[in-house]
């Protein structure tokens, strides 16, 4: 590993923490010759569903030992309810990966949970208890579960996901993913029926075993694959849609991410994965992906807007989506939703506004970037002195919502998506239906030719992400300067509503709604939302 590539990786990274790898000639505090042991859950669990407890081991292949025992203590307002040990036998550590879930019983709870999990593992040296993991200088707090007694607010015909989420072929010096097969199971608990993997390009084509060299024979890439097929074959009811995070070169020549799902080749994009000598140049270009991409793949703007620091800009050569870059109508949409309502999400949602301004069909897209992280994500503080913890970003925090009709499988999830018919949430649930003589469950995403239009706007919500306060029905002409506030309702707190509308079609126009709903009483003190992609209206056809 050369100066460049270790100074590189004092960056902060999102994770399951890899803590292993130090530079050369220096002492790193978090590396013990054991390997990484990390207790994870969902940070909420549907109605009568019971809790899956993820334990997962890495690196034992390197560092062996034994798990001798898996306690929970469960406690429930304030009050501990039960103990259980997990483990009737020891269980020997001796590979690469190693993971088993765990499934807790209820009792019928409702409202928060704390899950506090002792792991007790042997080693040649010593034998130790810890709490929730093994890291040096973590919390080991307690796993703080939401157990609902009302599903996803929701409607017939409607899929969550998160629409990006990184599996265990994300592996370097900082960090590691999730195996598909646990990610699937706490998925289902908390509400998802899908998710998009979008493992970064500069990992998936590195060796099975070394992920300081590349191989050509792009073993991790064809593992993927076949691990997803594996996946959607087994489990009809859940759909996992195959993609890759590319590094990629904008309009500046800068590094960028961009998500494809669906294309069964590989881009390499290398530029940002510290890999190379200050050699920061991506393969491919933006232009290029679109240009060689498989018609049927579907193609977002990863995190656009997130603000990149100055040692990133220098070290690693990236920079920001631009309006031009955005401007190709391949690109399907935006994913300026990445689990946290930051600068980036604000600046992300106007890049998105003023593309739909500019007419172009782009639609708004949600995941989280979670490597893991169901419910808290441990992330390299001082490189390699701390870790810091966050509850930001957590798998299936912010989602996607695809209306399906048809079969549900990954071809008609991607088909969902390239075409818009989704809307993304943190909470609350919103829909327009156009009347007309055709039922149908959504007319997001749809294009509509007339002159008169009356559509529903409906929108429900529940106690746990609180009661709606404020909608708000958007109007956009196309090439003019604003968008037109085509209607806002405060309300006091409903958790179901429904109106309807009028619209007079006189020239090329789209309407969307959003909903927030409101932070008085809940735990987290935050405020969710919901936003719709666009319906679009044209007077007359449009080629």
């Amino acid at each position: 590993m050369n100066h460049l590539q270790d100074l590189v990786w004092t960056l902060p990274f999102l994770l399951y923490a890899e803590t292993h790898y130090r530079f050369k000639y220096f002492l790193s505090l978090l590396r013990k010759p054991e390997p990484e042991v990390i207790a994870d859950a969902p940070h909420r669990i549907e109605p009568n569903v019971n809790i899956p407890l993820l334990i997962l081991a890495k690196d034992a292949d390197k560092f062996p030992a034994t798990l001798t025992s898996v306690k929970v203590l469960m406690r429930h307002s304030g009050a501990a309810i039960r103990e259980v040990e997990l483990l009737s036998k020891s269980v020997s550590l001796h590979e690469r990966m190693w993971w088993n879930v765990f499934e807790l019983s209820r009792n019928g709870i409702n409202g928060w949970l704390e899950l506090d999990v002792y792991l007790t593992l042997a080693t040649t040296r010593n034998t130790k208890t810890y709490r929730a993991d093994n890291h040096r200088t973590s919390s080991h707090a307690p796993l703080h579960i939401y157990l609902s007694d009302e599903p996803l607010p929701s409607e017939p015909g409607l899929h969550f996901g998160d629409a990006h989420t990184h599996t265990e072929r994300t592996d370097d010096q900082v960090e590691f993913g999730i195996p598909i097969d646990p990610a699937v199971t706490l998925s289902k608990a908390l509400g998802l029926s899908f998710f998009c993997v979008a493992d970064h390009s500069y990992d998936l084509d590195d060796s099975v075993n070394d992920y300081s060299r590349n191989d050509p024979a792009l073993p991790k890439w064809k593992s993927l694959t076949e691990d997803v097929q594996r996946r959607n074959s087994k489990d009809v009811g859940f759909v996992v849609v195959q993609g890759e995070e590319i590094s990629c070169r904008n309009s500046y020549e800068r590094n960028v991410h961009f998500l494809l799902f669906g294309d069964e080749h590989f881009f390499p994009g290398s530029g940002d994965g510290a890999e190379r000598w200050f050699e920061t140049r991506s393969e491919y270009s933006i232009t290029d992906i679109l240009d060689q991409k498989h018609k049927r793949a579907a193609a977002f703007a990863a995190h656009p807007m997130e603000q990149v620091s100055i040692l990133q800009r220098l070290l690693l050569g990236r920079g920001s989506w631009s309006n031009k870059d955005l401007s190709d109508p391949r690109i399907a949409g935006i994913q300026f939703a990445n689990g946290t309502r930051s600068k980036g999400f604000l600046d992300g949602y106007n890049a998105w506004i003023a593309s739909l301004k500019n007419g172009r069909q782009v639609y708004c897209l949600a995941g989280n970037d979670a490597h893991g992280n169901f419910n808290r994500f441990r992330q390299i503080g001082i490189p390699f002195v701390t870790i810091r913890e966050s509850t930001s970003q957590l798998f299936g925090k912010m989602r996607t919502a695809i209306f399906l009709e048809g079969r549900f499988d990954q071809s008609n999830v991607l088909r969902s998506l390239a075409e818009g018919h989704f809307i993304i949430t943190d909470g609350p649930f919103v829909n327009i239906v156009v009347k007309s003589s055709e039922k149908i469950a959504t007319s997001i995403g749809k294009k509509f030719v007339g002159s008169n239009f009356e559509f529903v706007l409906s929108a429900r919500t529940t106690k746990e992400f609180g009661g709606i306060h404020e909608l708000k029905v958007f109007l956009g002409i196309v090439g003019a300067e604003t968008e037109q506030l085509f209607f806002i309702e405060r309300l006091p707190e409903i958790f179901d509503y429904q109106r309807s509308f009028s619209v007079h079609v006189t020239e090329r126009m789209y309407v969307r709604a959003e909903a927030y709903s409101s932070a008085q009483n809940l735990s987290d003190k935050c405020e969710h939302f919901c936003f719709t992609n666009p319906v679009w209206f044209s007077p007359q056809s449009h080629s």
